[in-house]
């Protein structure tokens, strides 16, 4: 697995290039609506367009990682404040929605990418072509051309976790956090991108876990895993589990959890045992052979 990156301010000045309606600043009203139609559907930025909405660090980061479905693009905005004006402007169509606390990674699908589209048109007319509206009709019919997905994450405690709960010290565990969070989402995209109607909510969670612990950390760690998830031996201690049960498996928690549990310390051994040296391969078998059915 390969990885490469444009880190800096220049990210969100990178990405406007590609997703104009970036140079909206959120704000109430048909204004901001019909500038937002304009940038996102034709790829007319605002004839004042800026990035002042956006503070920026030097911590941003665009990462592309490799992986067996293709790559994927991650979006790292450690500013707070940066990652809920970027999720306003592409998810809330510029409007000033406020984003929960607790949202910490989302991932947008089928994004128009006009920096795609410019570069098309580049290359269509450095051919010789003269009827780049007809190409781009034409082009425009195949499924998934000048579409783009993205994973946008923020900074923060992964999971909820605290560097005292874990082997970190609260700098490690920042990064750390961070490492996890982002390959979790990556773990999610691969496999919905080679498994589309393959879909065991919990075991979803786990194998992104998996992945996103071993390319943070380098192992699988079944403790961490488990503090993630709010399970026990015993049953259910709080934490992300009870998001992804139905009505029915909420009323049995405690036994569910349990199941988890001995799922997760089940997935240590096979790590341990394999040595895995790729984490997406390992990701793609568990799915393969999963050690829970819901």
């Amino acid at each position: 697995m390969t990885e490469q990156s444009i880190v800096g301010p220049e990210v969100i000045s990178h990405l406007a290039l590609r997703f104009p309606q970036l140079y909206i600043k959120p704000s109430e009203g048909d204004e901001t609506l019909q500038l937002h139609r304009l940038a996102a559907g034709r790829g007319l930025a605002p004839a004042d367009a800026n990035l002042a909405h956006f503070e920026t660090s030097a911590r941003d980061e665009l990462r592309i990682v490799d992986t067996p479905a293709g790559p994927v693009e991650v979006v790292f905005l450690p500013v707070r404040r940066d990652f809920e004006t970027f999720l306003q402007i592409i998810g809330h169509k510029a409007q000033p929605e406020p984003i929960a606390r607790t949202v910490g990674a989302i991932t947008y699908r089928g994004l128009a990418d006009w920096g795609a589209v410019a570069q098309a048109r580049a290359d269509y007319e450095a051919q010789g072509g003269d009827d780049w509206s007809s190409e781009f009709a034409r082009l425009a019919k195949q499924p998934g051309t000048f579409r783009a997905e993205l994973i946008v994450i923020s900074e923060g405690p992964y999971s909820n976790i605290s560097a005292a709960q874990t082997p970190y010290s609260e700098d490690e565990w920042v990064e750390v956090s961070r490492e996890i969070r982002l390959h979790h989402e990556c773990a999610h995209v691969v496999c919905r991108r080679t498994m589309p109607d393959d879909i065991l909510p919990v075991w979803d969670e786990v194998t992104a876990d998996v992945t996103g612990l071993l390319c943070a950390t380098g192992r699988y760690d079944a403790g961490l895993a488990a503090l993630f998830l709010g399970v026990t031996e015993q049953g259910f201690a709080g934490g992300r589990l009870s998001e992804y049960l139905n009505e029915e498996q909420l009323k049995r928690i405690d036994e569910v959890s349990a199941e988890v549990w001995a799922a997760l310390t089940r997935v240590e051994q096979q790590a341990d045992e394999q040595a895995v040296a790729h984490p997406f391969d390992f990701l793609l078998n568990l799915k393969r052979n999963p050690l829970l059915s819901y």
